[in-house]
């Protein structure tokens, strides 16, 4: 994702991410280290962060250990708040080309119920198409129970299934495969991904 963002930023799109998975600042320094200038495209307002890593983690310590983890959630990571920040990102960039990221949904499941992460997609899905946008996903298979990964298949409209290659040492690479493109049927091959120092490198064939 922040590969990503890193590309796009330097295509002219205006980037809204929603930091789930690790901090804003870590973010920040993740794409800035692809030579991108984070600072300037923040004061220009083409870059902006919504924080919820940190917010989660400052609630954390307040509450620990008095409330529960759907309590903690509810309070900093409602998803009325998120589709607030969206709305207001898209109403004021119209017109330009926008990306909004959000790097995780796996923590949602593992704290709330799955109705309310369900509910959340499909107002992502409906915000797409006021958006005239398209929604993509990548699915890190094995993670979540398969009945949550088949039902958010449903709310992109592309899908990248990444398994993580096995064996014994460290891996930092895989296979990738075209789940889902819009209405069009994917292609039947698979391809492998490898986590490098500048990103991932993608390829037809493994990677040595």
């Amino acid at each position: 994702m922040k590969q990503i963002a890193a590309a796009v930023l330097e295509r002219d799109f205006r980037v809204q991410y929603f930091a789930v998975d690790e901090s804003a600042e870590d973010v920040k320094d993740s794409i800035a280290s692809w030579g991108v200038d984070v600072s300037q495209y923040e004061s220009d307002g083409k870059l902006s962060f919504i924080d919820m890593f940190a917010l989660g983690v400052e609630r954390l310590a307040e509450s620990y250990p008095l409330d529960q983890p759907e309590q903690i959630v509810d309070s900093t990571m409602k998803f009325s708040d998120l589709i607030a920040q969206g709305r207001s990102f898209t109403l004021k960039h119209l017109g330009k080309k926008t990306m909004g990221i959000m790097d995780s949904l796996t923590p949602f499941f593992l704290m709330v119920e799955a109705k309310k992460v369900f509910q959340y997609g499909q107002v992502l899905k409906y915000a797409t198409r006021f958006a005239k946008s398209i929604g993509i996903a990548t699915l890190h298979t094995h993670v979540l129970d398969e009945t949550i990964e088949n039902a958010m298949v449903n709310f992109a409209d592309i899908v990248l299934d990444m398994e993580k290659r096995k064996s014994e040492g460290p891996s930092h690479g895989g296979t990738l495969r075209l789940v889902k493109m819009g209405k069009t049927a994917p292609a039947s091959r698979g391809y492998y991904y490898e986590m490098t120092e500048n990103g991932i490198d993608i390829s037809t064939a493994p990677m040595i």
